[in-house]
């Protein structure tokens, strides 16, 4: 369902509003011929606070960086830094130019000495302080206001002059609230069980120690804040039932460099001596549809709400939780409310660097989405597109693009549209100029000019097969190349990076006859050799031999030895835990302590699936050893006797492929 803000209080801090010209003939534009750079400009600063508000913001600065030129990319120097009344109206002076404006209230240190925006960027602010102050601290900015004369100021991005700005301050803090009320009574498909979970706490995880006046990612290596940890006590009198408030909690703003350092929110509980941990990730992401976003930010001056309904299960995925994410709405939020239609994608710039994998923009929406290429693109040989939807509502998921082999690609930029109903966001898909390289005149079979196994050679494999990549056992062709004075290791242009050359870009480089990445379009034992500026001829893989050349890719992602089945199976005795992985099918088998490990290490990437979310799960190891995994013990080293008599969730194993002979 989506949110609709309504804005209680309207603190409008109103700004800039351009007054009558100091000096004759300041009126005219003057961004077209730079008549009138340098002349000064009077701005009033005239805040608007509402009743309520008043104890809010105490104190207002204003700082004001501007080219003083009708050039964009000058250097904007310091014209104004002044704490201002706010009861009272003030005049600051600005310039003709490209004006940033920033807006602090309630500032965290004295910002009197701030002299350039990268000094403002880096102020810092300590969490355990900020959130405790007796006033927020409060933050807004307007970066490149083109300001031409009194009535004519375009922000950025604008195409048509307003006569005067409005910057609506926001707290630069988050609040979180999170509440109970339900049935301590676990269900199953809807069905009770007869059984209890004991709620006794709940902690916040990975608080960082800081947060910055202008939003930027936080850097892990800042480290975070010991857990902060709230205990559960029920205020109902209803038997079996659970209701707890949390009342507001406050957070600093959080930009995770990645998702794995999200912050969540962790609660424990028992039941039948056993401790249950339910974990729930915090951000913008838990309700993409309110947030407009699919990253885990805790963006400032949002609210987050948790409302736990029930518990359904055993596991971490055992809640059903209604989330919400909206403005914090004492303050006028500037958070965008669209209409029927909305469309949120994570980048606007996709870096389309492969010919063998896609890069992909992730999204969030309310109806299936569509590309729109630019028309003298087509999908095949200049561009391969997937669309991959999350789940069947088709409300998120991710848009994959990659390299056609028909496309040597100069450096270019590819307008793409994304639509979602009547929204659309514009994507810029950068392609790359090729950069083939001769590796020499060694000749070999076009297996191992790609670096795959043997088989290869009989067998179509397509641009890219992960099984003859895994089952190669040597490191040949393309594979094994990478440029002198490059380490093998080098993430971008050391080994594995490079791969075979498509036919074009054979032809780029006038080679010699030479293996092509492309097969033969109907025999799968033949592959293309091209030479020259032109010519292409084809010829048998495995008893022929020729030179190659290899073109800058992207390293192929590893892969874990083994799959694992899709979701869990919860509240399994070890007596029907086998049966379950059987009943798959031919191959499926309980997990190793070993394989448990890999997968709490790596779920989510290698291949492996991210919806792991029991707190225990049943292995056994090839003597025959039932074992239970859990986080503390993830090979299940010291399962106990107690845990072997329990119910665990069931996840199976299946080897990726499948043994030779």
């Amino acid at each position: 369902m989506r949110l609709k803000l309504v804005y209680i209080y309207s603190f409008v801090v109103t700004l800039l509003y351009l007054l009558t010209a100091c000096t004759d003939g300041i009126e005219a534009s003057s961004d077209s011929n730079g008549q009138g750079e340098g002349k000064e400009i009077p701005v009033s600063i005239m805040p608007k606070l509402v009743a309520g508000d008043e104890n809010e913001v105490s104190q207002l600065r204003v700082i004001i960086f501007s080219t003083r030129t009708s050039n964009p990319y000058g250097p904007k120097v310091l014209v104004s830094n002044q704490l201002i009344d706010v009861n009272e109206d003030y005049v600051a002076i600005t310039y003709i130019g490209y004006n940033d404006i920033y807006v602090i209230g309630n500032e965290p240190v004295d910002l009197s000495g701030i002299n350039s925006p990268e000094e403002l960027k880096n102020i810092q602010m300590n969490t355990e302080s900020s959130l405790s102050a007796s006033k927020f601290v409060f933050f807004r900015q307007l970066l490149n206001v083109n300001v031409r004369s009194k009535n004519e100021i375009y922000p950025e991005g604008a195409s048509a002059p307003v006569s005067k700005l409005e910057i609506k301050l926001q707290r630069v803090i988050a609040k979180l609230s999170v509440k109970f009320d339900l049935s301590t009574e676990i269900c199953e498909n809807g069905t009770p069980t007869g059984e209890f979970v004991n709620l006794e706490s709940m902690e916040l995880l990975r608080i960082p120690k800081y947060s910055y006046l202008a939003s930027c990612k936080y850097r892990i290596e800042e480290g975070f804040l010991d857990n902060r940890v709230f205990s559960l006590e029920n205020s109902s009198a209803e038997q079996n039932h659970f209701t707890w408030s949390s009342g507001d909690i406050y957070l600093p703003e959080y930009l995770p460099m990645d998702e794995i350092y999200r912050m969540v929110l962790r609660i424990k509980g028992t039941s039948r001596g056993i401790t249950r941990i339910y974990t729930l990730p915090i951000g913008d992401a838990m309700n993409s549809i309110d947030s407009h976003s699919t990253e885990w930010n805790i963006t400032r001056n949002r609210h987050y709400s948790l409302n736990i309904k029930a518990i359904t299960g055993y596991g971490e995925e055992s809640l059903e939780v209604k989330s919400n994410v909206s403005g914090w709405s004492e303050i006028n939020v500037p958070i965008e409310i669209t209409g029927a239609s909305f469309l949120a994608v994570n980048k606007k710039t996709v870096e389309v660097k492969s010919l063998r994998f896609y890069s992909y923009v992730r999204f969030a929406c309310n109806a299936p989405v569509e590309v729109k290429l630019p028309d003298e693109v087509t999908i095949g040989n200049q561009l391969q597109m997937t669309i991959e939807y999350d789940d069947v509502t088709k409300k998120s998921g991710r848009v994959g693009f990659r390299r056609g082999n028909w496309n040597t690609g100069n450096d270019i930029i590819y307008a793409t549209t994304l639509k979602s109903g009547t929204a659309s966001v514009e994507l810029n898909l950068q392609l790359y100029s090729s950069e083939t390289i001769r590796v020499g005149n060694n000749l070999v079979t076009w297996a191992e000019a790609m670096g795959y196994w043997e088989e290869a050679n009989w067998i179509r494999t397509g641009i890219y097969n992960d099984e003859f990549y895994k089952r190669a056992t040597r490191e040949t062709g393309c594979r094994a190349y990478y440029p002198e004075g490059i380490n093998e290791n080098d993430a971008t242009r050391g080994k594995g990076c490079w791969r075979l050359a498509t036919i074009r870009e054979n032809w780029a480089i006038n080679s010699a006859e030479a293996w092509c990445i492309e097969e033969h379009d109907t025999n799968d034992r033949k592959a293309y050799v091209s030479y020259g500026s032109g010519n292409l001829i084809d010829n048998y893989k495995e008893n022929k031999q020729y030179r190659y050349n290899c073109t800058l890719d992207v390293r192929p992602p590893e892969l874990s030895d083994f799959i694992v089945s899709s979701s869990d199976v919860t509240n399994v005795t070890k007596e029907n835990a086998s049966s379950i992985c059987a009943n798959l099918g031919s191959g499926w088998r309980l997990p190793t302590g070993k394989e448990m490990n890999y997968v709490f290490l790596n779920a989510g990437t290698n291949g492996l699936p991210n919806n792991f979310f029991s707190d225990s799960y049943w292995g056994k190891n090839e003597d025959g050893t039932f074992i239970v995994a859990t986080m503390s013990d993830p090979n299940g080293n010291v399962t106990t006797d107690e845990l072997r008599n329990g119910r665990h969730t069931v996840r199976c194993v299946k080897l990726r492929y499948p043994p030779i002979g």
